[in-house]
């Protein structure tokens, strides 16, 4: 299940590395090197192993802001180079053995995006969603409630709503997930309360934008995805 292992995170970020390939540079995969198959194993086998086994989305107990930035980890290795190890990117771009069938030599960039119901949507960015599953009962088997989170592409805006890839390869039947654009944004604990505490609401505010906030504690009903109010686009520039 892609919501407990986690692999939903290097799989976003595969989708917005192919779609950065070919619309940012132009290229045309004739070969099949850059699958989205191919740069998943690259990414979680050699870039960041880590994401083999799974990126934790889970708040800790700590986390004083509302956005959950464990996909930052992932970006950061495919875009930045290190001591002993040039960029992630550049690594994915050699796929191709052959120089001259290689994408363009590049740059890679990723930027936070903060959603909002007036977002205006340019290109596709990774987000995380939350979802609560009730508590249930199957053949005798007691399943208690859970908060779930799990990252996903979104795609584009459509008649309101945001339109996002969950990413779940295992559950084919529900590969399209639709969250209204008015719908508020998810912000771990204790960030809700606090600002509840401070201003006698969950309405964040970032200049002119202004986001209701919910969670498991705080106005958040169950089995209803709400996205995390940052999401991160992925650019690559021809050098």
């Amino acid at each position: 299940d892609q919501k407990s292992s986690n692999l939903c995170v290097p799989i976003s970020v595969a989708t917005l590395l192919r779609f950065a390939i070919k619309n940012d540079l132009g290229y045309v995969d004739k070969r099949d090197y850059y699958s989205a198959e191919s740069i998943l194993s690259t990414l979680t086998l050699i870039v960041y192993p880590r994401s083999m086994a799974g990126l934790n989305l889970n708040p800790k107990k700590e986390e004083t802001e509302f956005q959950l930035n464990q996909i930052e980890l992932l970006l950061e290795r495919l875009c930045k180079k290190t001591y002993l190890m040039e960029t992630g990117w550049e690594i994915i771009r050699k796929l191709d053995f052959e120089e001259e069938r290689q994408p363009k030599k590049s740059t890679c960039k990723f930027e936070k995006i903060l959603l909002h119901k007036n977002f205006v949507f340019s290109r596709p960015l990774t987000v995380t969603g939350a979802i609560i599953i009730p508590h249930k009962r199957i053949d005798g088997i007691d399943y208690p409630e859970k908060l779930f989170f799990h990252q996903m592409t979104l795609d584009r805006i459509e008649n309101g709503e945001y339109v996002l890839q969950n990413n779940q390869f295992s559950d084919p039947s529900s590969t399209v997930i639709r969250i209204k654009q008015r719908y508020p944004h998810y912000a771990a604990e204790p960030f809700v309360s606090n600002l509840e505490n401070q201003t006698g609401d969950n309405i964040f505010i970032d200049g002119n934008i202004k986001i209701e906030l919910v969670n498991e504690q705080y106005y958040m009903p169950r089995n209803r995805w709400f996205l995390l109010p940052y999401a991160y686009s992925l650019n690559l520039t021809e050098i």
